[in-house]
């Protein structure tokens, strides 16, 4: 069958997925508090649920039929251009001098050269990818360690109050901002036996990262909430792990990098799943992907707060697509 030939490995889900997720967290926007940290949980607690019927469905060798996968494409769709609308709006903060000068023209420029990587990395397959995405994932990690380990040791614990506000809001949020779980579902299949592993580790981490990252925006930036529309973002510029360098720079080059995995993973993804709804379509599947995704960014941007946007995703990514693969999963890989 097809998928033997993509093959990979459970830490490789694991850190492809993350990679997204974290990209995701660094550009959040609005406040934090702690209810926002119960309701990722929340999200991340309701997702691994849901994952049960696809990791029984991956067991046994099922695999969804074209309509779920048409579904699973359209989601994919829908969540790269996303990914592309954050990075152009926490850009802002970030300065990336042309893309926010140069109006359409500069999101256009910057977009086409995140495509142009995109391009190279699924020419090299979704085993390469993945192999890549775990030395980016490592990097990642130590950068985001180095910043909460600063913020643990000269944070203001104060700033970590209990409880207030919405949680159903805060639960919305984030479940709004998990768009990963497509990737998840598609990527699951070609996990094979390992896919209960890969499915809690991704989710463990996930639930860490989230943890880690709205801990971390709270103890350095908590007493600027208010007045920064970033928190993790400010958070990372404003943390100094070390007395003679900030992190800033350091922050900026994770964050191009993961900017870049996390659209190509959907962008692999996609194009991957394109191949198997279209087999005769073997040409520029990568590009007519990446068209699609910066089209989107533009019809859809990246909401502030939950929204109908929001609410269309957590039904659409959380409930509709494991519930098309039960549906049509009927047909036993060869």
């Amino acid at each position: 069958m097809n998928e033997n030939r993509h093959r990979i490995s459970a830490g490789q889900l694991a850190a492809m997925l993350l990679v997204t997720d974290a990209f995701v967290f660094f550009c959040i926007r609005g406040s934090v508090s702690s209810m926002t940290a119960l309701g990722a949980a929340a999200a991340v607690l309701v997702q691994s649920i849901l994952s049960v019927p696809l990791i029984v469905i991956s067991k046994r060798g099922i695999i969804p039929g074209k309509a779920a996968d048409m579904l699973y494409f359209a989601c994919l769709v829908f969540w790269g251009g996303q990914l592309f609308s954050m990075q152009w709006q926490t850009s802002q903060v970030i300065y990336i001098p042309y893309e926010n000068e140069g109006g359409i023209w500069g999101k256009l420029l910057i977009s086409g050269m995140i495509a142009l990587v995109c391009l190279y990395i699924s020419s090299a397959g979704i085993k390469a990818m993945s192999r890549a995405a775990v030395i980016a994932a490592a990097v990642g990690a130590l950068c985001i360690a180095a910043a909460a380990v600063t913020a643990m040791k000269n944070g203001h614990w104060e700033y970590i109050e209990p409880p207030e506000g919405s949680f159903m809001a805060e639960f919305s949020r984030m479940t709004s901002l998990s768009g990963s779980i497509v990737s998840y579902a598609v990527l699951l299949r070609l996990t094979g036996a390992d896919c209960k592993r890969a499915s809690a580790g991704y989710f463990a981490g996930r639930g860490v990262l989230s943890a880690v990252c709205v801990i971390t925006a709270l103890l350095v930036a908590g007493g600027i909430m208010e007045m920064t529309d970033f928190p993790v973002v400010t958070a990372s510029q404003l943390s100094q792990p070390f007395p003679v360098q900030r992190i800033d720079a350091l922050f900026v080059m994770v964050f191009a990098v993961f900017a870049v995995f996390s659209v190509a993973v959907q962008t692999v993804t996609a194009a991957w799943l394109l191949g198997e709804i279209f087999p005769k379509f073997t040409k520029f599947r990568s590009s007519f992907t990446l068209v699609l995704m910066i089209a989107s960014a533009f019809a859809v941007p990246y909401m502030r707060h939950g929204s109908v946007y929001s609410l269309i995703a957590a039904v659409l990514l959380e409930f509709a697509v494991p519930a098309a693969v039960m549906i049509k999963g009927r047909r036993k890989n060869d």
